[in-house]
């Protein structure tokens, strides 16, 4: 067995009543720190009558339909997005996701099919879709496109 070392320890220890200013201050801010996901806030009408379609963060549920493109060249998801754009609108979906991937595999150049599929909707998609954005955490964030059709 070895000797105890005779190093002085740097350890210090507060005073209880600095521990209780300290977590009564913590728990003071609590309502400060932000979730990862925005809260609901679902307007209250008077004209209940009225119904309008959720945003994609208030969907409750999940998307009408999905479309994952994993391991597709960019070639085979412009064309499988096209279809699937396509079908959606025509089958009268209210909401679709595009899983993309966040691109972690394509080395600098970043997300290559998340892009391509963005530019795509942008030039194309105006007939078809009311908007499309980065899905929400739930449903694949940033490696994922919501689209919200007309």
């Amino acid at each position: 067995m070895g000797k105890k070392s005779s190093i002085p320890s740097s350890l210090t220890f507060e005073e209880p009543e600095q521990n209780d200013a300290l977590m009564e201050k913590i728990f003071a801010d609590i309502d400060d720190v932000p979730d990862k996901e925005p809260a609901l806030e679902i307007p209250f009408s008077e004209d209940s009558s009225k119904k309008t379609r959720p945003s994609p963060v208030e969907s409750v549920s999940g998307p009408d339909a999905e479309l994952d493109l994993h391991g597709k060249t960019r070639e085979e998801a412009i064309m499988m997005v096209q279809n699937f754009v396509m079908t959606c609108h025509a089958e009268e979906l209210r909401s679709a996701l595009i899983i993309t991937g966040k691109g972690r595999k394509s080395g600098e150049q970043g997300p290559v099919l998340k892009r391509e599929v963005q530019l795509w909707l942008e030039r194309n998609g105006k007939q078809y879709l009311r908007d499309f954005l980065q899905a929400p955490p739930r449903f694949g964030g940033s490696g994922a496109i919501w689209l919200d059709f007309k």
